[in-house]
């Protein structure tokens, strides 16, 4: 777990009760559901990627250089993540190599 530091500010009132919402409708009403969601907009406002969640993994997807051609795409990355040796067949289809 990384390190924490803890930072304060003044936001204005309609502002605050504002991120207030989005934290509790993203995040819930758990305990540091404001931390989170406040880090995740830091992050992304600096272009910062965790490699976390959901976005990570549609993120591999898009980063691969893949050429989806119908087949699986589940199966067809993770034989291109996970090292399988798959190759494409005719169709596009997978087989193992």
């Amino acid at each position: 777990m990384a390190e924490k530091e803890t930072i304060k500010v003044e936001l204005p009132k309609p502002l605050a009760e504002r991120f207030r919402r989005y934290a509790a409708e993203k995040y819930g009403l758990r305990r540091g559901a404001l931390s989170a969601a406040l880090a995740d907009l830091i992050e992304k406002a600096l272009g910062i990627s965790t490699g976390e969640g959901v976005d990570a993994i549609v993120g591999l997807g898009l980063e691969s250089g893949y050429r989806w051609e119908g087949e699986d795409l589940v199966e067809a990355l993770r034989g291109a993540y996970a090292g399988r040796g798959r190759e494409r067949g005719s169709r596009g289809a997978l087989q193992e190599g």
